[in-house]
């Protein structure tokens, strides 16, 4: 885009401007409710904003036609905007001749309501009720759409036979899908006394009679010739069945999910299911949940079934789900947009944030000459944003509304003498990155021994100079990596992952190393008074910073002693956990010398 004539000062006061460019850059998440009926102008709108790094969509969509995997990165990489988009090409694609036929089901795990207290069974019961309501309430949505001419078209052409045997596959699947609806009504009314956040009875059955319409008025097809005979006695015996000495109990264990969907993948003649299971993280306050989420999915992971599961790194586990071989596939989202990987990932970020601007101010103002250059006349300055951001698209965004309103409050109040800015300046772009680090920052307030970590780790940063350093990949350092301390400052981005597998300067280790880099925003009083130096270029990373080996174990053992659960042994200094080791304390001998822990 080249640049134009109007100026950014010609809008401070217009409010539907403001209004336009607010929605622009604050409606960056994506925790939309994704029901198909709900999110089908959202997805239009994604696909207009989405900028594709690395061919992540396409890979995404091609590999979830037959394979399972893992989509790895912090809030704010756009792991959910790529579930979106890739769940609706596959199933706009469902009966396409020319495509693989694979059905794709969103499961939102922030959805999952348990009880307090529950074992393996009633967890498997619960995970088996809430992929049935799932699978109905899209697969609805789906075949409703079959009443357009050509979605008809294609779907019929899929069965050559017929048109009475395709009658019968489509209602044997109609009363399939009303089945798995009531098994997940009768589990939800079962579960409600243990749940919090189950659906009244008295609104399920609304929407239970509602689904019911809904099927039998959406998918009589007359002009196809179809009437089907789904009416209130075929429904009302499947509910009856089911209710008889609780027989839809036995519709909740792993097996007969998997059943269910064979059935349903036979009966529409589909080659598959693929759930995006998304949100992991918000599960990972209990071990247990995630533990028996994954042996769940475990035992139906399987062709034709496939998962790809959205994941925060060091938030929990993936447990006996095995990268590689059960998840065949991963995308990292956290080293896609690296400035100081190489000078042409750093051109890669420049252009990545460029065209993000461009299409959210295309796709909200009717004017092309409202883009990028209406904004930013520094690259300078905006390569400061986009350092700022550490690849992140959430907290470029907040930025960016931040510099917006400095420069209308600059425009709105008395001028300095000389010049006026007509762009976002230096200045603004200066108080963005503070206001962002502090919100970040302030995270922290909360847990003391997270600001002690974050603290120790500036102090370290302090001491080489340097934004960047490494930890060895032992599994001792890592493992603390996923302590709630280290976690949180990954979480809420206050330490980010740079490169892994880096060997070390000098060779003298066996381990490789991984590169961390402490948030720009959050450490900019520090590198603007040049206290350290910001790395912006991989050659630094490779003559300097491998050196910088920084040890997490270190602070959290100096942190277990200061609550008492390490004491250091008064002979020969070694660590004993008081709570693990609690024969040698009581005894008061040490296993590593001999002698006595405490005089």
């Amino acid at each position: 885009m080249s640049k134009n004539s109007l100026e950014l000062k010609d809008f401070v006061n217009d409010p539907t401007f403001i209004e336009n460019m607010n929605r622009a850059f604050s409606d960056l998440r994506a925790d939309y409710e994704l029901s198909m009926d709900s999110t089908c102008e959202k997805i239009n709108e994604l696909k207009s904003l989405h900028v594709d790094v690395k061919n992540h969509l396409s890979d995404l969509t091609s590999w979830s036609r037959n394979s399972s995997g893992v989509i790895s990165g912090l809030r704010g990489t756009g792991k959910t905007h790529l579930f979106m988009l890739a769940r609706s090409a596959l199933n706009s694609t469902l009966w396409d001749a020319e495509k693989s036929h694979n059905l794709c089901i969103y499961l939102n795990l922030k959805r999952l309501c348990l009880p307090e207290q529950f074992d393996s069974d009633l967890f498997n019961r619960i995970f088996s009720v809430f992929i049935y309501d799932e699978v109905s309430k899209q697969l609805l949505q789906i075949l409703s759409g079959l009443s357009e001419e050509n979605k008809l078209k294609q779907f019929l052409s899929m069965f050559n036979t017929q048109k009475r045997k395709v009658k019968e596959n489509l209602e044997k699947a109609i009363l399939s899908l009303y089945e798995i609806k009531q098994i997940a009504y009768n589990g939800n009314e079962r579960f409600s006394e243990l749940s919090t956040g189950s659906l009244e009875t008295e609104s399920y059955d609304h929407l239970l009679d509602e689904f019911s319409t809904q099927l039998n008025e959406s998918l009589t097809l007359t002009d196809a010739g179809f009437s089907f005979d789904i009416n209130a006695s075929s429904l009302e015996e499947i509910s009856e069945r089911l209710k008889t000495n609780n027989t839809y109990m036995q519709y909740l264990n792993v097996q007969s999910v998997r059943n269910q969907l064979n059935s349903i993948i036979s009966l529409l003649k589909i080659d598959s299911i693929t759930f995006y299971v998304d949100e992991w993280e918000k599960i990972s306050y209990n071990p247990e949940i995630q533990k028996h989420a994954a042996f769940f999915i475990d035992r139906i992971i399987d062709t034709p079934l496939y998962f790809w599961i959205s994941v925060v790194p060091y938030r929990g586990y993936l447990y006996n789900l095995d990268n590689g071989a059960d998840l065949q596939h991963q995308i990292n989202l956290d080293d896609s947009l690296i400035f100081e990987a190489s000078p042409t990932d750093k051109v890669l970020c420049m252009n990545y944030f460029k065209e993000l601007i461009n299409n959210r101010l295309d796709y909200y103002f009717d004017n092309p000459q409202i883009n990028f250059y209406l904004l930013f006349n520094n690259d300078a300055n905006f390569e400061k944003l986009v350092l700022a951001s550490m690849g992140n698209t959430r907290d470029f965004g907040t930025m960016l509304l931040k510099c917006w309103s400095e420069f209308q409050s600059y425009r709105n109040s008395p001028l300095v003498q000389g010049r006026p800015f007509k762009y976002i300046s230096l200045q603004m772009v200066t108080s963005a990155i503070k206001d962002n680090g502090d919100k970040k920052i302030s995270n922290l307030n909360s847990n003391e021994n997270t600001l002690s970590v974050w603290n120790d780790i500036l102090n370290f940063c302090l001491s080489k100079k340097s934004s960047h350093f490494a930890i060895n990949e032992s599994q001792t350092e890592l493992e603390c990596l996923r302590k709630q301390e280290f976690s949180d400052l990954i979480y809420h981005r206050l330490l980010h992952f740079r490169k892994a597998h880096v060997p070390t300067k000098d060779g003298g280790l066996t381990d490789k190393l991984s590169i961390y880099a402490i948030n720009y925003a959050c450490s900019y009083n520090l590198h603007s008074e040049s206290k350290i130096s910001f790395i912006t270029e991989y050659k630094t990373i490779h003559d300097r910073v491998r050196r910088y080996i920084y040890h997490p174990s270190a602070i959290l053992q100096k942190l277990q002693i200061k609550e008492g659960e390490i004491f250091p042994c008064s002979n020969c200094g070694e660590p004993i956990n008081i709570l693990k080791m609690k024969a040698a304390w009581d005894n008061n001998a040490c296993p590593f010398c001999g002698q006595h822990i405490r005089h």
